[in-house]
């Protein structure tokens, strides 16, 4: 049987990240389990550690470095990066683990995820060109078809419950942690396809996604403003001479967004509906946030 190492990183996942470790003591082909914290303050990396989980502390800021401190503290040569909202099923694990012996030239591979009701969630996508982070393609939110067969290899694949060769994700570098959140799966799958290896999805290794789990926490603006400033980042690593043309679509489309927001605040006063105008302000905000903050990412980002 194949060895695995398994690297979770955790911000307050709370409840989710015993779920997780549940999950994970019932599977099959698990090596050693390695809960790396990234400044939680919910005591869950603590209960982590009483259920048996070597327990890390991140030393960056964000999921890459967690992630990353994770997998240079693993044991094996395959790494089992696991979301504390994603609930493996027992032969999960070995399975993922099987399939980067069988396939030497696989560097990452990612399990089938589903929803709460079973029905199959976001488990790969396109990759992400110029064209499709400014919206200019028709399937920008549309993943590629799925194809018949077990191992379906893909351009991108999220790392909610991917398996990755150590040595080739060392190789690579690792995430990029310029990345703090969002984005750096995507980095990572477009460096290793370029450096030759091969990136699928194992539709027979499935886990339960429920999503959010260290980051529901954070308020819309929070997570909005991190997720444009990582795709402008992302664009501008990519594309060094073409980036401009993100920014040109980009920037107007959040002030559009946070315009359009403003005015269904102001309908929702003036029909007396509190609550929606407190939720359409923090949208209008988390836009107009993103959209300040663009100037901020292109002093600070040092690509």
């Amino acid at each position: 049987m194949s060895s695995l190492s398994v690297v979770i990183p955790n911000r307050d996942g709370g409840a989710l990240l015993e779920r997780c470790l549940d999950a994970l003591s019932a599977a099959a082909g698990v090596d050693e389990v390695i809960v790396v914290d990234d400044g939680s303050r919910d005591g869950s990396s603590e209960r982590a550690s009483e259920r048996g989980a070597q327990l890390a502390r991140s030393p960056g800021r964000g999921f890459a470095a967690a992630v990353n401190h994770g997998v240079s503290l693993a044991r094996s040569e395959h790494v089992l990066i696991l979301n504390s909202d994603a609930f493996v099923e027992p032969e999960t694990p070995r399975l993922l683990a099987e399939t980067l012996v069988r396939h030497p030239g696989l560097a990452l591979v990612g399990g089938g995820l589903v929803d709460a009701a079973g029905v199959r969630t976001r488990s790969h996508g396109h990759d992400l060109t110029l064209v499709r982070a400014m919206g200019l393609s028709l399937h920008i939110s549309t993943p590629p078809p799925c194809e018949h067969g077990p191992l379906q290899p893909i351009a991108f694949v999220p790392l909610a419950c991917a398996a990755v060769r150590r040595s080739a994700y060392t190789a690579a570098g690792g995430l990029d942690e310029r990345f703090h959140f969002y984005f750096e799966d995507h980095d990572l799958c477009w460096r290793l396809r370029r450096a030759g290896w091969t990136v699928a999805v194992c539709w027979e290794a499935r886990a339960l996604h429920e999503g959010g789990g260290s980051s529901r926490a954070h308020g819309a603006a929070r997570w909005m403003r991190q997720f444009h400033e990582s795709r402008l980042r992302y664009v501008r690593k990519r594309y060094p001479l073409l980036w401009p043309a993100y920014l040109a679509v980009s920037l107007p489309s959040l002030l559009v967004h946070a315009a359009l927001w403003l005015t269904r605040a102001l309908r929702s006063a003036a029909g007396g509906d509190r609550a929606g105008t407190a939720r359409d302000r923090a949208w209008a905000w988390a836009y107009l946030r993103a959209a300040l903050g663009v100037p901020e990412n292109l002093r600070s980002s040092a690509l």
